[in-house]
């Protein structure tokens, strides 16, 4: 079993499974034309199908980050897993419509359940050290990998063999991922029982709420410029596989930037670097309307996730005692959950004005809730 000495191996550890776990996310990105060839799926089909990633949030996040703040992180996150590899494995025998569905709502509760607890366990294993900030910076490079494999190796999969194949693959793999949950060792940093707070998010102040919306409006916002950006490209004239090139550019500068950033992220810095991310982020959305080449868009995208991500998942580790840190990511992952209903929102407002700029607008919005970082009570979670 590891010791304290060997938090890197933990970090490692979880990032693997997050990479996974974020495989599968993906899968319905490469999947669904072969879907919609193999069961006859329409677009609307399609999109619920992918929007059921959302909705278990919203019901799972809180009580997951309470259970996380409660109970041993291996045993709560081996639960977790039991659905991933449950919901995953049966997409992989599914031959209807709703078999599919209900294999990803499965894989969906787990998977969200465990985006609340992995920063946790991450926190918890470097509180107070200050390479808090590059692990959750190389922490979220496993974001990235698991959607860029998925694109690259479940796709070259499926347009050869079909779905099945791919499925069975990622089936196989959550079988590694949950083996890998079952060697991630106890926290060093765990509170008493006498400090273990009982289920009441409410009860946590307006500074977690605050972080929370700021993590809602930053991360659907980038979301949402990632979307529907290959799509503007293409009705400005570019094909879809360069549009689509030029937009996926972004990740390589993130994963440049990541580790040299996130190494000097500090507590004093966050807040800091929330402002500077979703400033980026804003001049990324102006660049699409200027007379440069949209891959400098792309870049300055890049830029302001290797910025925003890591601090903001860092923030309720720097912020909040380890007893309510759990929860504190709970409310990030039901906030975020209500993506489900904002990003068909900004698809109505450019299918009702017929133009892209009103979409952007709505996407700028979102992003500037970032800012929220900067209010009085989040600060006060600093004393």
């Amino acid at each position: 079993m590891f010791g304290i000495r060997n938090r890197w191996a933990v970090l490692l550890v979880v990032a693997l499974a997050t990479t996974v776990g974020m495989m599968v996310f993906a899968a319905p990105f490469p999947l669904l034309p072969v879907w919609i060839r193999e069961l006859g799926l329409s677009k609307a089909e399609g999109g619920l199908l992918n929007g059921l990633w959302y909705l278990p949030g919203i019901a799972v996040a809180l009580p997951a980050g309470w259970a996380f703040d409660r109970y041993p992180a291996r045993r709560v996150m081996l639960v977790c897993w039991l659905c991933i590899v449950a919901g995953t494995a049966l997409m992989a025998v599914a031959r209807s419509y709703p078999l599919l569905c209900a294999g990803r709502l499965l894989f969906s509760i787990g998977m969200n359940s465990h985006m609340v607890g992995a920063p946790k366990v991450v926190g918890s294993w470097f509180a107070g050290r200050r390479e808090l900030g590059l692990a959750m910076g190389l922490y979220t490079m496993a974001f990235t990998a698991g959607v860029f494999l998925a694109l690259n190796i479940l796709g070259r999969i499926a347009g050869e063999s079909g779905s099945r194949p791919a499925l069975q693959l990622l089936a196989l793999l959550t079988l590694f991922g949950i083996v890998l949950m079952a060697l991630v060792p106890e926290s060093p940093v765990v509170p008493d029982a006498g400090e273990k707070m009982g289920f009441h998010p409410w009860k946590l102040g307006a500074g977690p709420w605050l972080l929370a919306i700021a993590y809602f409006g930053y991360s659907i916002g980038t979301e949402a410029y990632l979307s529907f950006t290959p799509d503007f490209l293409v009705g400005r004239g570019y094909a879809l596989a360069i549009a689509s090139s030029i937009v996926g550019s972004y990740a390589l500068i993130a994963f440049v930037l990541k580790p040299p950033l996130s190494s000097l992220l500090t507590r004093d810095r966050a807040i800091a670097y929330v402002c500077g991310a979703t400033g980026m982020a804003l001049v990324s959305i102006a660049l699409l309307f200027m007379p440069v080449p949209p891959v400098v868009s792309a870049g300055a995208m890049g830029v302001s996730l290797a910025l925003g991500m890591p601090s903001l998942l860092a923030l309720p580790a720097f912020l909040m005692p380890a007893s309510q840190s759990g929860q504190g990511y709970g409310l990030y992952q039901l906030l975020y959950s209500l993506g489900f209903f904002a990003q068909p929102l900004i698809g109505f407002v450019v299918d009702r004005t017929s133009t892209y700029s009103s979409g952007y607008v709505v996407i700028a919005g979102l992003t500037l809730l970032g800012l929220t970082v900067l209010a009085p009570a989040v600060r006060r979670l600093r004393a």
